[in-house]
């Protein structure tokens, strides 16, 4: 089976496919945003220096386990596995821990392949001793995924990917913690394999990614209950997919509309569809957004203050990002009120006290596909933003000389960038003489 969505067996295709029908095909067909004026996909070119974000139940992009003895090298830890091997057996439970630290260390040394190699002997341990579906494998498989990225093999990561998938319930009840994040951590790959354009159907991969985030948040309310956590890191997930649904997939013309000449469609092949399912998904992105974030608000838990406020906050950046700015200034009210009245002073200066860039929840972050960076293209830069989130008066310059094409570039983007206004007792205010410095990660 091939790394993609696409790859599925017929059956789990055909699933994916009624579910996009059954979400794609109901209701009213709101007007087409204007691509022309889509904005700045904040996080994919340029962030601030220092900013990154991660996504619930990350298995790739999280903290690595401690190394159980980071001081040996090879050769003691050569030792250490034949004793352990001398006194249990080629499959012994105990080489587990020892069989990661080596390959840390061969990962450490640079030796990615033989890395590799001794991952996936510790996983076949884990598997013999506990079965295929042990927790225990978790850690394991989220170093060996990272050294996939350290070499910039995608395609291998992405099958591993699916992989990972399957062997944690494919998404399916009972939805254990474990079963819920391995199936964030893949709606999150999914999302960075379409910004990084892996493969040719991005619209088909994008298509089955919506309809899979739909599904989950639909059976886990007709299932038993789901701890408040996992079902708000669901309607996250899938709002960043509404985000990058906007941003970066063209709708192209109306279906049958070419200039001004209607003509009827002839026959629909599999590429039409995935087009038109993405179009009507375009059409209600903007009303889709503000239902999940409702149902959201409405969910939280009115003794969970910094939630709720937060859940206000991702309304109004929604609604903002989406330049509708009154609707976005009432959640901006809500979330000041809110914390206010918990006495989050803090807090409130932090998220309202001065202009943000949008959106500010990572959807567009790209990750490097190798840890090993160089040093980072620094652009500073100055300007104004508007009481409407708009930057203007942008002045830019490179730290380094050499990088000084890049500044241009960020002064572009800012320009389009969307920013959530500094709020000040319900009213926007401008934020005038900005300094930023910001990374160039493309």
């Amino acid at each position: 089976m091939t790394g993609n969505l696409n790859s599925w067996p017929r059956c789990h295709r055909g699933i994916l496919l009624a579910a996009a029908a059954c979400f794609l095909c109901g209701g009213p067909l709101l007007p087409r945003l204007a691509v022309a004026a889509a904005p700045t996909p904040y996080g994919e070119y340029f962030v601030r220096l220092g900013e990154h974000w991660t996504d619930a139940g990350s298995i790739a992009n999280g903290p690595e386990s401690t190394p159980g003895s980071a001081d040996r090298d090879d050769e003691s830890y050569q030792r250490r596995l034949g004793l352990l091997e001398a006194e249990g057996g080629p499959y012994a439970d105990t080489l587990a821990e020892p069989l990661a630290d080596l390959a840390r260390l061969y990962r450490r040394s640079g030796d990615i392949a033989q890395a590799q190699q001794v991952f996936q002997r510790a996983l076949h341990v884990v598997r013999i001793n506990d079965g295929l579906y042990s927790e225990r494998q978790v850690p394991i498989l989220r170093e060996l995924f990272e050294t996939y990225r350290m070499t910039g093999d995608m395609a291998t990561l992405d099958a591993r990917y699916d992989y990972f998938f399957r062997l944690y319930g494919s998404g399916q009840a009972p939805f254990t913690p474990l079963r819920l994040g391995a199936a964030l951590e893949y709606l999150r790959w999914q999302r960075e394999a379409l910004r990084m354009e892996l493969d040719e159907r991005g619209t088909e991969r994008l298509v089955a990614l919506y309809a899979l985030n739909e599904r989950l948040l639909q059976d886990i309310d007709a299932g038993p209950a789901v701890d408040y956590p996992d079902y708000r890191a669901l309607v996250l997930s899938q709002l960043r997919n509404l985000y990058l649904l906007l941003s970066r997939y063209d709708p192209g013309p109306e279906p049958g509309l070419r200039g001004s000449q209607y003509i009827m469609p002839t026959a629909w092949d599999d590429k039409d569809m995935s087009q038109h399912r993405l179009e009507t998904l375009q059409r209600n992105a903007l009303a889709r957004g503000r239902e999940l974030l409702d149902e959201l608000i409405a969910r939280t838990p009115p003794a969970k203050p910094e939630v709720l406020a937060g859940a206000w906050l991702e309304l109004g950046d929604w609604n903002q990002w989406n330049d509708q700015r009154s609707e976005a200034l009432a959640a901006y009210r809500q979330a000041e009120t809110v914390l206010r009245e918990a006495g989050e002073q803090s807090l409130l200066q932090q998220w309202l006290g001065e202009p943000v860039e949008l959106p500010a929840n990572g959807a567009f972050w790209q990750p490097r596909q190798s840890v090993e960076q160089a040093q980072p293209v620094v652009v500073q830069a100055r300007y104004d933003v508007s009481a409407t989130g708009r930057a203007d008066n942008i002045e830019t310059r490179a730290m380094a000389g050499a990088d000084e094409s890049k500044a241009g570039r960020v002064r572009r983007n800012l320009a389009q960038t969307r920013f959530r206004p500094r709020v000040v007792d319900g009213e926007p205010e401008a934020g005038l003489h900005l300094q930023r410095d910001y990374e160039v990660l493309d």
